[in-house]
């Protein structure tokens, strides 16, 4: 990881870092209408307690296809207009990082997602997690997998979080809804997968 980013330690083994993306990549507002007008139109199906259920968000994965509870979310080709982001995601974070999944959360509509583990299906072991946040405010909470830790980050437009890989193996990470939050977010994720 080339870009300077803030330590913040969880506990005596395990931490995540957090900065701020280059205004040049922080979208405007029409940049950032046209990212949310790519969103799927249907919400993507994933498998809980056995019964398939919709995601509280529209999300797609792009450049590689991302496994996790019980589904595949098959890949799209990255977006040009995303292009520029990808290529600085390997340059400054991590060249291992193929896979992209864009979240897209409507305060309006209550979206949010639950606090969960990120499979590490065909995942490159000892990669970080790359969580870029843009348009509204939310918080990103990671609370200790068998625990009473936690620990809120507020995210903002163009807020970097990346999560190394043993920090995903013992907490979870969430967004979740509150009343009091309003506007659209969207979330870029970077991964590293095998080929």
């Amino acid at each position: 990881m080339r870009w300077p980013m803030e330590r913040r330690e969880l506990d005596d083994a395990t931490c995540v870092y957090v900065g701020k993306l280059p205004d040049e990549l922080v979208p405007d507002v029409a940049g950032f209408d046209r990212w949310w007008s790519l969103h799927p139109a249907s919400f993507h199906e994933i498998k809980m307690h056995g019964k398939l259920v919709k995601t509280p968000r529209w999300q797609q994965s792009y450049g590689a296809d991302y496994r996790y509870t019980g589904n595949t979310n098959r890949a799209l080709p990255v977006p040009e207009e995303l292009a520029p982001l990808h290529a600085w995601i390997h340059d400054q974070i991590d060249p291992r990082l193929n896979g992209l999944l864009i979240n897209w959360y409507d305060a309006e509509r209550g979206q949010y997602i639950g606090k969960h583990r990120d499979s590490t299906i065909n995942m490159i072991e000892g990669a970080p997690i790359l969580t870029i946040s843009f348009g509204a405010a939310r918080t990103f909470r990671i609370r200790r997998w068998k625990g009473d830790a936690m620990f809120d980050f507020p995210t903002g437009n163009g807020t970097l979080l990346v999560m190394p890989y043993e920090t995903n193996l013992v907490w979870t990470h969430e967004v979740p809804h509150s009343a009091k939050v309003e506007g659209r977010r969207i979330s870029i994720t970077g991964r590293a997968f095998e080929a």
